[in-house]
Protein backbone atom coordinates (compact mmCIF):
# COMPACT_ATOMS: atom_id res chain seq x y z
CA UNK A 1 0.00 0.00 0.00
CA UNK A 2 1.47 3.37 -0.81
CA UNK A 3 0.57 6.84 -0.67
CA UNK A 4 1.80 9.80 -3.01
CA UNK A 5 2.18 12.15 -0.13
CA UNK A 6 2.51 14.96 -2.92
CA UNK A 7 -1.23 14.20 -4.12
CA UNK A 8 -3.21 12.05 -1.64
CA UNK A 9 -2.39 13.76 1.34
CA UNK A 10 -3.74 17.13 1.98
CA UNK A 11 -3.77 19.62 4.50
CA UNK A 12 -6.84 21.52 4.24
CA UNK A 13 -7.64 23.27 7.08
CA UNK A 14 -4.77 25.05 9.82
CA UNK A 15 -5.99 27.20 12.63
CA UNK A 16 -4.23 27.71 15.73
CA UNK A 17 -5.64 24.54 17.79
CA UNK A 18 -6.89 22.18 14.53
CA UNK A 19 -5.72 21.08 11.61
CA UNK A 20 -7.48 18.82 8.95
CA UNK A 21 -5.88 16.89 6.28
CA UNK A 22 -7.56 14.67 3.31
CA UNK A 23 -5.88 11.05 2.82
CA UNK A 24 -7.08 9.47 -0.54
CA UNK A 25 -6.23 5.16 -0.22
CA UNK A 26 -6.55 2.29 -1.97
CA UNK A 27 -9.97 4.40 -3.34
CA UNK A 28 -11.34 5.24 0.20
CA UNK A 29 -11.42 8.75 1.64
CA UNK A 30 -10.08 9.44 4.97
CA UNK A 31 -9.83 12.81 6.86
CA UNK A 32 -7.54 13.31 9.45
CA UNK A 33 -8.38 16.04 12.37
CA UNK A 34 -5.85 17.03 15.29
CA UNK A 35 -7.36 19.08 18.01
CA UNK A 36 -5.16 20.64 20.70
CA UNK A 37 -7.19 20.11 23.56
CA UNK A 38 -5.59 22.90 25.73
CA UNK A 39 -5.68 20.97 28.62
CA UNK A 40 -3.81 18.01 30.46
CA UNK A 41 -4.86 14.64 29.63
CA UNK A 42 -7.80 12.69 31.28
CA UNK A 43 -8.11 8.70 32.07
CA UNK A 44 -11.13 9.38 29.60
CA UNK A 45 -8.94 10.44 26.69
CA UNK A 46 -7.79 6.26 26.91
CA UNK A 47 -10.74 4.97 26.98
CA UNK A 48 -9.23 1.04 26.31
CA UNK A 49 -7.26 1.16 28.92
CA UNK A 50 -9.71 -0.08 32.19
CA UNK A 51 -7.54 1.81 34.85
CA UNK A 52 -6.87 5.03 32.88
CA UNK A 53 -3.38 6.40 31.76
CA UNK A 54 -2.55 6.50 36.10
CA UNK A 55 -0.28 8.79 37.05
CA UNK A 56 1.71 10.11 33.52
CA UNK A 57 -1.13 12.33 32.36
CA UNK A 58 1.04 15.31 30.55
CA UNK A 59 0.19 19.35 30.51
CA UNK A 60 -1.82 18.92 27.16
CA UNK A 61 -3.38 16.19 25.51
CA UNK A 62 -3.88 16.03 21.57
CA UNK A 63 -6.76 14.30 19.91
CA UNK A 64 -6.67 12.69 16.50
CA UNK A 65 -9.59 11.73 14.97
CA UNK A 66 -9.50 9.90 12.04
CA UNK A 67 -12.84 9.44 9.97
CA UNK A 68 -13.24 7.18 7.03
CA UNK A 69 -15.89 7.00 4.72
CA UNK A 70 -16.19 3.64 4.07
CA UNK A 71 -15.07 0.53 6.57
CA UNK A 72 -10.86 0.30 6.66
CA UNK A 73 -8.88 -3.01 6.92
CA UNK A 74 -6.69 -3.19 9.78
CA UNK A 75 -3.46 -2.74 7.57
CA UNK A 76 -5.37 1.27 6.38
CA UNK A 77 -5.74 1.28 10.31
CA UNK A 78 -2.14 1.14 10.85
CA UNK A 79 -1.33 3.36 8.27
CA UNK A 80 -3.10 6.11 8.92
CA UNK A 81 -2.03 5.63 12.34
CA UNK A 82 1.61 6.04 11.52
CA UNK A 83 0.40 8.70 8.93
CA UNK A 84 -1.51 10.80 12.23
CA UNK A 85 1.35 9.83 14.30
CA UNK A 86 3.77 11.64 11.65
CA UNK A 87 1.58 14.28 11.89
CA UNK A 88 1.64 15.14 15.43
CA UNK A 89 5.32 13.96 16.31
CA UNK A 90 6.65 18.02 16.37
CA UNK A 91 4.48 18.35 19.29
CA UNK A 92 4.25 15.12 21.10
CA UNK A 93 7.19 15.47 23.26
CA UNK A 94 7.60 14.93 26.87
CA UNK A 95 4.48 17.83 27.33
CA UNK A 96 1.81 15.76 25.60
CA UNK A 97 -0.26 13.39 24.89
CA UNK A 98 -1.86 12.26 21.96
CA UNK A 99 -4.35 9.93 21.48
CA UNK A 100 -5.84 8.56 17.47
CA UNK A 101 -9.52 7.55 17.29
CA UNK A 102 -11.10 5.61 14.54
CA UNK A 103 -14.77 6.55 13.46
CA UNK A 104 -16.33 6.04 9.85
CA UNK A 105 -18.24 8.95 8.95
CA UNK A 106 -20.29 9.38 5.60
CA UNK A 107 -20.39 13.05 5.84
CA UNK A 108 -17.14 14.60 5.68
CA UNK A 109 -18.28 18.10 7.33
CA UNK A 110 -20.18 16.82 10.03
CA UNK A 111 -17.14 14.36 10.92
CA UNK A 112 -14.90 18.30 11.13
CA UNK A 113 -17.92 20.07 13.19
CA UNK A 114 -18.18 16.79 15.79
CA UNK A 115 -14.58 17.37 16.67
CA UNK A 116 -14.40 20.75 16.89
Amino acid sequence: MNIDFLKQLQRILRLKDLEAWDVAMNGKDCRIIIVDEGRPSRDEDFPWLKDGIGEDKRENHITTHVFSSTSLEKSEERMLYHIAEHLTDHVALAHCHVTVLFQQEDDYDRGLHHSA
